[in-house]
């Protein structure tokens, strides 16, 4: 894959991450008490891990072409990060 492709593609995995997020947003909104103070706590962690996926990805975008594939990689493991964080939330409230 191409650097630009794969630039895109990660561009549409935040996207698609920020959509899912949107959702437990809802849920919260209807949420019982005990259960609305545990998915804020999940949401916080969520939106940490979601801003450093972000992070990683604009230095992704910024990075020459000789670092890309060392900053490939730490995006990746932010993505993997984000991914697990996002199906323990929806797990936990579905």
């Amino acid at each position: 894959m191409t650097r630009v492709g794969y630039e895109k593609k990660a561009q549409l995995q935040l996207d698609s991450w920020n959509a899912q997020v949107d959702v437990l947003e809802a849920k919260l909104k209807v949420a019982e008490a005990d259960a609305k103070i545990e998915l804020e706590e999940q949401l916080s962690k969520l939106y940490k891990v979601g801003s450093d996926a972000e992070a990683q990805l604009k230095e992704l975008k910024s990075t020459s072409d000789e670092a890309w594939e060392d900053v490939k990689e730490g995006y990746e493991a932010a993505w993997n990060d984000m991914q697990s964080a996002l199906k323990k939330a929806a797990d936990r409230f579905a």
